[in-house]
């Protein structure tokens, strides 16, 4: 018997392959429903991902679980074009292509780079240049911020305009603090074996783009998984208070009771795994309570394609806040980025608030939320006229943060865990960026603790 804390899509992940390795389990989820951060909701025609609305197709556990649940045929490719853009200095700039992580990889990519002011571009040129002269690795640091490799590598300039829109936009997080080695590791690998500015080879699927969705939102993936998981395995409103054991057997205290098991699968978010360990071990409790956590908001908007002056072309925009006078973080364009995700001649729009540099926006009332959000993209969009959808979804303490330092205490989290026999973690908190590495992360916690009882 396993017992699962948590019902994320790690949870989920790690019940589906306890499943289908026919190993007993029980899933305790806090919240009424499963899935975490991934939800879709159906409104008037609109499809609308409350949090994560595609994967990442170069990690392939996404995928590979959607094959196996029958899902295959209901995968789909963003719509081109592809191009995103950065909204600085009061207008979007489109992001070169090719380029890995914003940063052109051909000359002609920086020497057009309207993003960039043209001293900028130079110093980029300059080091363009001096890498392909020199084409040899190079010694990087063991871990080092998002925003001082950026520096070193690109020019003081690439850390507002680029790196804190991109990668800070993506993870909510400061650059200043992300830690490259986690958060970009392609980066560093580029730079270690110089080839920072070589475009990444072409696969055979490229035309297909790097993200992949489901035609009716991701909730599809969690109806599915709950679909192959056994009767009575998942218990909803039902949270746990504090895990300890009494070796060889663990327990797990909640309100419906206690439960017994020989492991245990911690699959929520590291503050709460803090909480439930902080009597079973209090040096790893501590660790788990060291992980940084944001909090977001998303507001999703649907508005009469003609009250929109802008084409849409694209995926949508980041935005440099350093260089910008909105206070949102990114904006998506749904229904250009996905086919069938609003009814004809609408559109619909998803906009991001909060995060590290902005943390009391999840404070805000859904009235201050959406004028500000609706301000923001009417002024950058040519948006006129009132939404004819409004949903304002919050994530508090729902994005860990992997700072400088975070693969050191994982590293020490895994020693501890070394020491707790059929005690295990999984989920963004932990070893996992997104969807794929949380499906991963899931299914690999699962896979050790059926080895772990099935030897007992």
């Amino acid at each position: 018997m396993v017992i699962i804390i948590g019902g994320g899509i790690s949870g989920l992940s790690a019940a589906y392959e306890l499943a289908s390795r026919r190993v007993p389990f029980v899933l305790l989820e806090a919240s009424d429903r499963t899935g975490g951060l991934v939800r879709t909701d159906h409104v008037d025609g609109f499809t609308i991902d409350a949090g994560a609305d595609s994967m990442l197709a170069t990690k392939p556990a996404a995928i590979e679980l959607c094959e196996e649940l029958g899902l295959g045929p209901r995968l789909m490719s963003t719509t081109p074009p592809r191009t995103a853009f950065v909204h600085a200095h009061g207008r979007l700039h489109p992001l070169p292509s090719p380029s890995i992580f914003g940063i052109p990889t051909t000359a002609s990519g920086v020497a057009e780079y309207s993003l960039l002011p043209p001293d900028a571009r130079e110093h980029l040129a300059r080091a363009m240049n001096a890498s392909v002269a020199a084409a040899r690795p190079g010694r990087e640091p063991d871990d080092e911020s998002v925003a001082d490799f950026y520096r070193r590598h690109f020019g003081a300039a690439t850390v507002g305009l680029i790196a804190q829109p991109l990668l800070g936009g993506i993870h909510a997080g400061d650059v200043e603090k992300l830690s490259v080695t986690t958060v970009a590791p392609r980066l560093v690998a580029a730079a270690a074996e110089g080839r920072l500015f070589q475009p990444t080879p072409v696969r055979p699927d490229a035309g297909d783009g790097l993200f992949k969705a489901l035609r009716g939102g991701m909730g599809e993936l969690v109806s599915a998984i709950e679909s192959r998981l056994p009767a009575g395995s998942v218990r909803v409103r039902t949270g746990a208070h504090a895990v300890s054991c009494a070796a060889p057997v663990w327990q797990v205290a909640t309100e419906a009771g206690t439960f017994a098991a020989r492991a245990v699968i911690i699959a929520a978010p590291a503050h709460a795994a803090a909480r439930l360990l902080a009597h079973a071990d209090a040096p790893l409790a501590a660790l788990c309570a060291e992980v940084p956590y944001v909090s977001t908001v998303s507001v999703a908007f649907g508005w009469p394609r003609s009250s929109v002056g802008h084409p849409l072309a694209g995926s949508g925009f980041v935005v440099a806040r350093q260089h910008s006078r909105l206070r949102i973080t990114a904006c998506t364009w749904v229904s250009s980025k996905w086919q069938d995700r609003a009814p004809p001649d609408m559109v619909l729009l998803r906009v991001f608030l909060g995060g590290a540099l902005d943390a009391d926006a999840v404070d805000l009332p859904d009235a201050a939320l959406v004028d500000i959000a609706a301000n923001d993209i009417s002024a950058v969009l040519g948006i006129t006229g009132a939404p004819v959808l409004v949903r304002v979804e919050r994530w508090p303490k729902a994005g860990a943060q992997h700072n400088v330092g975070h693969a050191a205490r994982q590293a020490r989290v895994g020693e501890r865990l070394a020491t707790l026999p059929g005690l295990f973690v999984a989920g963004s908190g932990f070893h996992s960026i997104g969807v794929p590495d949380c499906i991963a992360d899931g299914r690999a916690a699962a896979a050790r603790a059926a080895a772990f009882v099935e030897l007992r």
